[in-house]
């Protein structure tokens, strides 16, 4: 009895799932994650034209700008939800 109720306790424990969040909260969080992810794709068509121009004042600007947007994790869920920005970008190196 005390094995079984020793495993109760550390599989509860282990219990990482989100918090449910409200309509509201997720909109935000996807809207948060939506314009980040399109303020990345600006700055890196940015950084496309400056390797294209060998410009690399502007190339250190942007990959400095880059990387200080915020990456949100977004859980697996909530990737389903219609209002769920993809965001990405081909570039060829």
């Amino acid at each position: 009895m005390k094995w079984v109720l020793l495993i109760l306790f550390f599989v509860g424990c282990n219990n990482t799932e989100r918090q449910d969040l409200n309509d509201k909260q997720v909109a935000e969080i996807l809207a948060d994650d939506r314009i980040n992810k399109e303020l990345e794709l600006v700055y890196l068509k940015e950084i496309q034209i400056a390797q294209d121009n060998m410009d690399n004042e502007s190339l250190e600007f942007y990959l400095e700008a880059y990387m200080q947007v915020p990456r949100l994790t977004i859980p697996k869920e909530l990737k389903s939800d219609p209002r769920y920005f993809t965001g990405g970008d081909k570039i060829k190196y």
